[in-house]
């Protein structure tokens, strides 16, 4: 899936409690709390060009979504593979870490891509949403929701 109509119908199509999205949902052209308090796990400015240009991609798909009633939240794939003590600094290695936790599915039947294992820890993420097991990092300007430890 790679573009926001064909992302939207597939979200419609399974019609998820929540839908978590791994990119900045807001900007107003300023860095927010939540990048600065999650820059331990690696987050970048939000004022960055390529960050800027996630972040416009990122907020436009959210209304989007929240324009057809869906429940969206920003989540950080990097934090959450960390904090699950699943990250490493090759995406094989990481997959492995995702088999050798349980996760099932493609992970298992083929090499996935960077963006996504991304795509499975923000999955990841949304289920701990869901189950209450996660936390908000941030303020109003922008919350990011990462696993609770």
């Amino acid at each position: 899936l790679h573009s926001d109509d064909e992302i939207i119908d597939k979200i419609m199509e399974i019609s998820p409690v929540v839908t978590a999205i791994d990119a900045p949902l807001t900007f107003n052209g300023v860095e927010r709390r939540c990048d600065r308090e999650l820059r331990r796990y690696g987050a970048l400015p939000v004022t960055l060009r390529g960050m800027e240009i996630l972040a416009i991609r990122g907020s436009e798909l959210a209304r989007k979504l929240m324009r057809l009633n869906m429940n969206v939240i920003e989540v950080f794939s990097t934090a959450t593979a960390k904090i699950l003590g699943l990250y490493a600094s090759s995406e094989r290695e990481m997959q492995k870490n995702l088999i050798d936790a349980g996760i099932s599915g493609d992970v298992d039947k083929r090499f996935l891509t960077r963006d996504e294992l991304d795509a499975i820890f923000a999955a990841i993420t949304a289920y701990l949403y869901i189950n209450k097991s996660t936390t908000s990092v941030g303020d109003d300007k922008g919350r990011i929701i990462i696993p609770r430890v």
